[in-house]
């Protein structure tokens, strides 16, 4: 097959994208292949395993990196042991900042991440708990306050599985600095798979398809961080960040695009976080709840439970 140049809209690439995802999600791998391959012949993209919706053709596919090309890799290397002890103080992650990664990222297993910045937003609380770390990255700005992306800390339990997907968009890469690594996890990106190594970096294009298995029996953490994308022209990359949207407006956009009006958090001790719906979301639901005779309802695993 001979690859067309990419030339599609980011709506035609975002309905690629969902319907693969979705013939993944159902099993039909063969299916997911063969649809990511016409939309390469379609221009869509210009590899079937590279499939972002924010798309850059210019920036040549390659799905892992040399990580002596980067000169923050050495200065995470040379922090390691300051990172890894301030990590050793952690014994209960839940307990000390760390929060679920987001479910559908998640075939299996528990993933726990602490965020210090997304976006170029600094979280100041994630960064009182781990000033070593905070100190770290800051010396940074292409992933802290001059990042189009995250900067995290992730806690890959034991029998975890990430299951296959595509970063949103080829114009930057992701490193990871093996803070404790076990026997047992793999992360493939593309075809290659890698290992982490505790005290050592991986650069890959998280825009390429990725897994990860953790059949270890110890936890897998990283320090992850987001940096642009090196074949990126300065013009654009000046864009993208005069593009950023600060947290609030992310918070205010997902409420209103999901017709939610306001969004508490329980008391002390209570993780529940609370949703009150919209005039018009609510009046839907509570029409639906009186047709079916339910006075509440619940979502599980995809299927509508009622009360």
């Amino acid at each position: 097959m001979t690859p067309r140049t990419a030339r599609r809209s980011k709506d035609v690439r975002a309905h690629y994208a969902e319907l693969i995802h979705a013939l993944q999600a159902e099993g039909d791998h063969a299916a997911a292949r063969r649809c990511a391959e016409l939309a390469v012949e379609q221009g869509v993209w210009r590899d079937p395993a590279q499939r972002p919706v924010h798309y850059f053709p210019a920036i040549p596919p390659q799905p892992v990196h040399d990580p002596a090309a980067f000169w923050f890799t050495a200065h995470l290397e040379e922090n390691y042991a300051a990172l890894r002890a301030e990590l050793d103080t952690v014994t209960d992650p839940a307990g000390q900042g760390f929060l679920p990664v987001e479910e559908p990222l998640l075939g299996e297993g528990t993933w726990e991440q602490v965020t210090f910045y997304e976006a170029g937003h600094r979280f100041d609380d994630a960064c009182a708990r781990f000033p070593v770390t905070a100190a770290v990255i800051e010396a940074i700005p292409e992933a802290s306050y001059a990042g189009t992306g995250v900067v995290t800390l992730s806690w890959l339990h034991p029998g975890t599985r990430i299951v296959p997907h595509c970063g949103g968009t080829n114009a930057r890469l992701r490193v990871h600095l093996g803070l404790k690594v076990p026997k047992g996890p793999v992360m493939r990106v593309g075809e290659e798979y890698l290992h982490w190594q505790e005290g050592k970096c991986l650069v890959f294009d998280d825009s390429f398809e990725h897994e990860v298995r953790h059949d270890g029996t110890a936890p897998r953490v990283v320090l992850l961080m987001d940096v642009t994308h090196p074949a990126l022209d300065a013009g654009t990359r000046d864009a993208i960040l005069a593009d950023r949207s600060s947290f609030a407006e992310r918070v205010a956009g997902f409420m209103n695009s999901q017709g939610i009006d306001r969004v508490e958090i329980g008391a002390t001790g209570d993780d529940a976080v609370r949703l009150f719906a919209n005039p018009s979301t609510g009046a839907l639901i509570r029409r639906h709840l009186r047709e079916v005779g339910a006075s509440a309802v619940e979502l599980r695993e995809g299927r509508l439970c009622y009360d």
